[in-house]
């Protein structure tokens, strides 16, 4: 069921509304930052879009050999600043019209898009994990900090050893004749429309097979994606807070602010993703009120500013193309 518009409007307001009442959002800091700070923030975004070009692209060559490097880029860029201007608008859904045209392949780059979303979605849980002991440790939540510190060697070991069983059973599924044939054979019994489209999907899905070298390269940089977004916010939160905040806790909790924000009640998540960073911050650091929601509100304001070219190419000389 979809949200009215209006409602979203709403729930964002009073969301903002409240987190400035309760001094987490401070609006006046933004005519405080310092002109290095703003420039560090810039670069960090530009090197957040090209890790995002390179690890689709990554994807995308897999089933499209055609596809260039800059035409991926254009692609990505006009996604990622819809993303960020028009919160109505699903900047993946255009990103993927625009990369449509010409190409004959197009469940293919489709499924790029869901593919890289998931490997996505696994980065920040590695993330996660790789960074938990740090947190109990800081935080003594409940009791662990004692059994990590003795243990934490184990902790790694056992989560390395995890993550590669996990990869050695994507990748030995993707190879799987067996498996293939099954799926694809109980899918082509059906002659509707629909099932038939999801039965070309999985065929172009097993191709993958012989390209799992590339889905490695794709989570590794979805990784250090996560971790110069983390650090990104780091940078904010040192310059405008009072208290000095850990790197770890501001990258977990923009990964919690990723998965909140996916949520539809508010457009593009405003106010929902400062108050879940707000509130993950403030646990985090032994329940210490500062203006938490200030870092990733400052973080989001810079994207929007670097997304304006995107936007104004997008309505000038793309959208027209895209529709059509």
């Amino acid at each position: 069921m979809k949200i009215n518009p209006l409602i979203k409007i709403i729930v964002a307001s009073i969301l903002i509304y409240f987190l400035s009442k309760y001094n987490f959002l401070d609006f006046s800091i933004l005519s405080s930052l310092h002109t290095a700070l703003i420039l560090k923030i810039l670069i960090l975004i530009s090197i957040i879009i090209i890790l995002g070009t390179l690890k689709w692209y990554f994807l995308l060559k897999v089933q499209n050999i055609n596809i260039s490097l800059k035409d991926t880029f254009e692609s990505y860029y006009i996604g990622y600043a819809l993303n960020y201007i028009l919160f109505g608008i699903a900047g993946d859904v255009i990103k993927t019209l625009y990369l449509l045209k010409g190409n004959e392949n197009k469940i293919g780059i489709s499924l790029s898009v869901i593919i890289d979303r998931a490997i996505g979605l696994l980065s920040m849980i590695i993330i996660f994990f790789m960074f938990l002991p740090q947190i109990f440790l800081v935080n003594d939540i409940f009791g662990f900090s004692n059994f990590l510190n003795d243990n934490k060697n184990i902790y790694y070991s056992i989560l390395i050893i995890v993550l590669i069983l996990l990869f050695m059973f994507i990748k030995k599924c993707l190879n799987s004749r067996r498996i293939n044939k099954i799926i694809l054979l109980f899918l082509y019994k059906y002659k509707n429309k629909v099932i038939k489209l999801i039965a070309k999907t999985f065929k172009i899905l097993f191709t993958y097979r012989k390209s799992s070298l590339n889905l490695l390269i794709n989570l590794l940089i979805a990784i250090f994606l996560q971790i110069v977004i983390g650090y990104s916010i780091f940078l904010i939160a040192t310059d405008i807070l009072s208290e000095t905040t850990s790197f770890s806790h501001n990258l977990v909790a923009n990964i919690a602010v990723q998965a909140v924000s996916k949520l539809p009640i508010s457009p593009g998540g405003i106010g929902v993703g400062e108050a879940a960073f707000a509130q993950v911050m403030y646990l985090l650091n032994n329940n210490i009120l500062l203006q938490y929601a200030s870092v990733l509100f400052i973080f989001r304001i810079f994207n929007m500013i670097y997304s304006i070219p995107g936007v104004i190419i997008y309505y000038l000389f793309i959208k027209n193309m895209v529709k059509k």
